[in-house]
């Protein structure tokens, strides 16, 4: 069941709206798509996980890696549950990163080489030599890497549901570019969008590939020499002088008339200080690069009001999502009634109706809140049914979130909750007419199954 929780976790981040940003730079509408809300905290989980399922289903219980330790502490937090050993190759003497997430028993680490690119020869070489599944980028995996991310433009596309301008996203070695590419192409081709949004690829001025065959105007890859790289604590993840999936890259960029932004530390600092001063998300430096560029072309005059979606690979809102008992409640139980009851909108029941279920819950099932700067922003009723076999053993009576803090994600990361406590054993009831509710619901993987029925006929 852990397995399960796990998978329907990995993906269907929140994507929100950033209105003070959008105040403050006179240019709208601007979306966030925050990846931070994967398990481990990282965009990379939705790559481990693919990479989890494929090397089980080739019979391989060790995976072999070069890394830095971005994909590395994905991997090491969700093959924990799938019995799976990981070799990570990392370059000598250098700091990894997420670290305190690859001390497990199951990990091992070696260090070789100078660069990345030494780090994934080497791991390919031993993984041959080994029998291990090799899981590093370009080669066979190339595929692999970009329908990692194809999956990000679906949800995209599914949560704004209008024509998207522009996608800014973050590349070391441009996997996501060529991901997203290839994800708003099939939907394309499906004729579910019109027109492909134009795809920025972000990444440091210090060092990628992709960037410098960009600024030359060339649509061929050009790689680099070790000279023309200048690393620091911010970049060295996005330094890349070959980008193994850097001409699929290339490509998406031209064929969505879209940009190859190249970012220095200095603006990677100020822009990121301006934007933490605006909104209240939680997210790594190293990590900001697509919010630099996209300061950087608004003060260029190179943006226009339209539909602008950057994914931040770590960042997340910063809520409190708990489980509370009757004694943890900052108001009268009444008047928490009242709230969830103005919260439900057109959607509420009688109160009466509200107060039994509330009772179950505290007493059998779960009241579950989400906190926002220490204030109640959202509830989840969860009941108790009374079977263990023929009906699910919760039941998810109501979910509301309040309507000024709309769109951060909140509904989603209840329910992410919901399917925690409960293991997946649960069911809820939707109106037929709550459009927005039904497709969240089936994002996170409930099902119809039946129709609920009620008796209004007269009774003799």
């Amino acid at each position: 069941m852990l397995k399960e929780i796990l998978k329907r976790r990995v993906g269907r981040t929140p994507l929100i709206r950033a209105k003070k940003l959008e105040k403050e730079l006179g240019i709208s509408k601007i979306y966030l798509k925050l990846e931070g809300n994967n398990p481990s905290g990282h965009r990379e989980d939705r790559l481990a996980y693919l990479i989890i399922r494929e090397a089980l289903s080739r019979k391989k219980n060790t995976i072999c890696i070069g890394t830095y330790g971005t994909v590395g502490g994905s991997l090491a937090l969700l093959t924990e549950h799938f019995d799976i050993r990981c070799v990570f190759i990392v370059p000598s003497k250098e700091k990894i990163l997420r670290g305190n997430m690859l001390q497990s028993s199951h990990i091992d680490i070696i260090e070789y080489g100078r660069t990345y690119e030494d780090s994934v020869m080497e791991s390919r070489r031993l993984a041959e030599e080994n029998g291990w599944y090799d899981a590093n980028p370009g080669l066979d995996n190339n595929m692999m890497n970009m329908y990692a991310f194809e999956y990000v433009a679906k949800e995209i596309n599914d949560s704004i549901g209008g024509e998207i301008d522009n996608v800014f996203c973050q590349t070391g070695n441009g996997s996501s570019i060529s991901g997203l590419h290839m994800g708003y192409k099939r939907m394309w081709v499906l004729e579910e969008i019109d027109i492909l949004p134009r795809i920025n690829a972000v990444s440091t001025a210090h060092g990628n590939a992709i960037i410098e065959s960009y600024k030359k105007n060339s649509k061929e890859l050009l790689s680099l020499s070790h000279n023309d790289t200048r690393e620091s604590r911010y970049n060295r993840n996005l330094i890349n002088w070959k980008c193994f999936n850097g001409q699929d890259a290339l490509n998406a960029i031209y064929d969505t008339d879209g940009k190859a932004i190249g970012i220095s530390d200095e603006e990677l600092i100020e822009y990121a200080k301006r934007f933490r001063e605006l909104e209240n998300i939680d997210f790594s430096m190293s990590n900001a690069f697509p919010i630099a560029a996209f300061f950087k072309l608004v003060e260029k005059g190179q943006m226009k009001n339209g539909i602008h979606v950057l994914i931040l690979n770590d960042a997340k809102v910063d809520l409190n999502i708990e489980i509370i008992d009757k004694k943890d409640l900052m108001t009268s139980h009444e008047d928490f009634l009242k709230t969830l009851d103005e919260w439900l909108v057109q959607f509420t029941d009688s109160m009466e109706e509200m107060e039994e279920a509330v009772e179950n819950a505290f007493k059998e099932g779960y009241v579950i809140c989400a906190f926002h700067e220490g204030v109640i922003v959202g509830i989840t009723i969860i009941s108790r049914s009374g079977f263990k076999k023929f009906f699910p053993k919760y039941h998810l009576s109501y979910i509301a979130t309040k309507r000024e803090i709309k769109g951060k994600g909140i509904a989603t990361q209840l329910l992410q909750k919901a399917i925690e406590v409960t293991g997946g054993d649960l069911s809820l009831h939707v109106e037929i007419e709550n459009k927005r509710a039904i497709k969240l619901y089936e994002k996170m993987g409930l099902r119809k199954k039946y129709y609920r029925m009620f008796y209004k006929g007269e009774v003799l």
